[in-house]
């Protein structure tokens, strides 16, 4: 009896210890598990990305990324029941999250109505991307692609997502998916042309180029010295050409002043035994400088004009799309007034 009552005590003591240590918080281990998680959803592997934040969640149960992230890979999957029931975890530890909740309260909505993503994923999608919240709107165009693989329009819209992220690979990946679908989207065509020649060319686009699109070009560095540089892919030139010329502003301005303060002292002294020599030197000497620098920024800043129109790169479009009507006109317009007229991209 002494014995089993031994025993008895040591299991409740172990067992105590055992629950203290699974209870014990790892946030570094946490992060380590949704930073692999990430990675295989990022690769589509939404299975393994499950198992491996719930192994963060088990490591850190206050871990609100990890929440988050485990309903994104249950949304992908379709469980939307459980995706919504970790998304208010995830809310609940990290109520700051003002897109989270808002896209907690769309879910919401969606699942009692009884219209949730799952029966029309497009329209949510579009909303999230009038929303600019283009990770959501991300996950409801793939899950009508996955839907339905020959959705065109899924794959633009992704393609739209991505190409308002700055993420230009995947972008044009989407683009030329959608066009595979669907050859005969002329403005998609005319869009990628102009976005990514080269891609356009491997999706079977006819790619024409025009004469150089100098003033987009011009007009940059113009604004910004380096900047038409850049815009014409030439990043580095455009950094150091930007660089120098902004530096020799800056030292004419500096100069300038300079001598102007030891000019002004030069002038003003009244006391015979003042010291004359330092600021009339100064000022001799940074009129030297200012107009070595004054002449150096108007080279610079001239040779960066002709710079951006001689590397300016041709307009390129989509063959059979070079009558395609201007985005401004200029003229007399079908009333008979004289003024412009903006057509808006629809894409």
């Amino acid at each position: 009896m002494f014995r089993n009552a031994v025993l008895a005590i040591a299991f409740a003591v172990l067992g105590l210890l055992w629950t203290s240590s699974a209870q014990a918080a790892d946030p570094a281990l946490a992060t380590k598990w949704v930073t692999y998680g990430q990675q295989l959803y990022a690769q589509r592997q939404y299975d393994k990305a499950i198992t491996a934040f719930s192994t963060a969640i088990r490591a850190n149960s206050g871990d609100a990324q990890a929440w988050k992230s485990l309903a994104n890979a249950l949304y992908a999957k379709g469980d939307y029941t459980s995706a919504l029931k970790y998304y208010k975890y995830a809310l609940q530890l990290n109520p700051s999250d003002g897109q989270l909740a808002s896209f907690v309260q769309r879910l919401s909505n969606a699942t009692a109505k009884g219209t949730g993503s799952a029966s029309d994923p497009m329209a949510l999608a579009g909303r999230y991307y009038q929303a600019r919240q283009y990770d959501y709107a991300i996950q409801q165009f793939k899950l009508a692609a996955s839907a339905n693989p020959n959705n065109a329009k899924a794959y633009q819209g992704l393609g739209n997502c991505y190409y308002a992220k700055a993420d230009k690979a995947d972008a044009v990946d989407a683009y030329k998916r959608s066009l595979q679908i669907d050859p005969s989207n002329n403005q998609l065509k005319a869009f990628l042309a102009r976005y990514s020649p080269e891609d356009a060319k491997a999706a079977g686009v006819q790619v024409a180029n025009g004469p150089k699109d100098w003033p987009q070009s011009l007009w940059r560095s113009a604004v910004l010295p380096g900047w038409g540089q850049s815009y014409n892919g030439e990043s580095t030139k455009g950094w150091i050409i930007g660089s120098l010329t902004i530096a020799a502003l800056i030292g004419t301005v500096a100069t300038y002043e300079i001598g102007d303060a030891a000019r002004t002292t030069y002038e003003t002294q009244t006391s015979p035994t003042a010291d004359y020599t330092t600021p009339y030197n100064t000022w001799n000497t940074m009129a030297t400088y200012n107009n070595i620098l004054a002449i150096g920024f108007l080279a610079l800043y001239t040779f960066n004009l002709v710079d951006a129109i001689i590397d300016a790169k041709p307009a390129s479009q989509a063959m059979g799309l070079l009558d395609e009507q201007a985005p401004v006109q200029l003229g007399v317009l079908p009333q008979g007034v004289l003024g412009a007229k903006v057509r808006l991209l629809e894409f």
